[in-house]
């Protein structure tokens, strides 16, 4: 059979040799493929008009690649430093914001300071208003009752028949099944104290008793420890409720367990 790739290499102006290793083969592979420009200098090549013309739409389709990828890298800078402008905007946004929350947390920490100092006189000035009242306890209510007789009556059994008192009413909200408190306003300090000294011996047989007329933060902070005081008292501590706390015997004030020191 007759060898084509001798008559072709020998039409085209060169010798064709086949490689005897992979160095050889990657020598000629190199030599087929130098720049035509190069081979055009030597006389080894001569270009085709076809050649020419795939050269040229080659080289205009890279070139408007080129520019492509250009454009794009132009944009992406523009792009990123449109983002770093607004990034530090941002960022002095937030430093701004920062120091705005700083400033509104010291302030409302000092709004609450100054919220509890009021609560605390509020509720003073409301205990001092209260200081000569007495509440009676598991009074039957009855249609058309005289408050200021069933007082007179009361307080009398209790020790204090000369008690004067300037007013006494039904007190607190309506609630089925229970009678209101009656609620006494005493002309005189001292036969307050007299009454709640002597009322627990002396109506301890009947169905109705007297208790301090406190206000509503005082009731709260009495009922928060009832359950402890009357454990203590079952112990032999004795402690009374004055001025808003749980106090010892000597008047000092008693420190529950979870409760720390003022």
């Amino acid at each position: 059979m007759p060898d084509t790739r001798s008559k072709a290499t020998k039409k085209s102006g060169f010798t064709f040799s086949p490689p005897t290793d992979g160095a050889t083969a990657v020598g000629t592979l190199d030599a087929l493929l130098v720049p035509r420009k190069e081979q055009r200098g030597t006389g080894d090549i001569s270009a085709s008009p076809q050649t020419e013309d795939l050269s040229k739409k080659l080289e205009a389709i890279i070139e408007s690649a080129l520019q492509k990828i250009q454009e794009l890298q132009k944009d992406f800078l523009n792009v990123r430093a449109v983002q770093e402008i607004q990034l530090k905007e941002l960022q002095r946004s937030n430093q701004s914001l920062l120091c705005r929350c700083t400033d509104l947390e010291s302030k409302v920490i000092f709004l609450e300071r100054k919220n509890e100092a009021f609560t605390i006189e509020l509720n003073k000035l409301e205990r001092l208003s209260r200081r000569d009242n007495i509440r009676i306890v598991g009074v039957k209510f009855a249609q058309g009752e005289d408050c200021m007789e069933v007082a007179r009556d009361i307080l009398a059994k209790a020790g204090v028949p000369d008690a004067r008192m300037e007013r006494a009413h039904r007190d607190g909200r309506i609630t089925p099944g229970r009678d209101r408190h009656i609620l006494v306003k005493l002309s005189h300090y001292q036969d307050k104290i007299t009454l709640l000294k002597n009322s627990r011996a002396r109506l301890a047989d009947e169905p109705f008793f007297l208790i301090e007329d406190l206000t509503p933060t005082d009731l709260r902070e009495k009922r928060k420890y009832s359950a402890q005081v009357k454990t203590l008292y079952q112990e032999g501590t004795r402690l009374r409720f004055r001025g808003g706390i749980w106090r010892k015997g000597d008047g000092r004030p008693y420190h529950f367990p979870t409760q720390l020191p003022n």
